[in-house]
């Protein structure tokens, strides 16, 4: 069973999002913090499944996420 509590990357890899995977699995359910995404900046593109989406965060702290 999986905490609840956001996952965070862990500080000794070199891959931030190595700290969502779960053995070979990837972990589904658990919060993770929107700054392990987007490391600062206000917009990110994501390839999934062969189609670009950008998730973007606007001035009043909302995250968008379109196509």
């Amino acid at each position: 069973m999986h905490s609840s509590q956001p996952v965070t990357p862990d500080p000794s890899s070199s891959d931030p999002l190595t700290a969502m995977r779960d053995g070979d699995e990837h972990i589904e359910a658990t919060p993770l913090h929107s700054e392990v995404i987007l490391k600062g900046r206000t917009s990110v593109t994501i390839d999934h499944e062969g189609t670009r989406y950008t998730l973007r965060t606007t001035r009043a702290g909302k995250l968008i996420l379109t196509k």
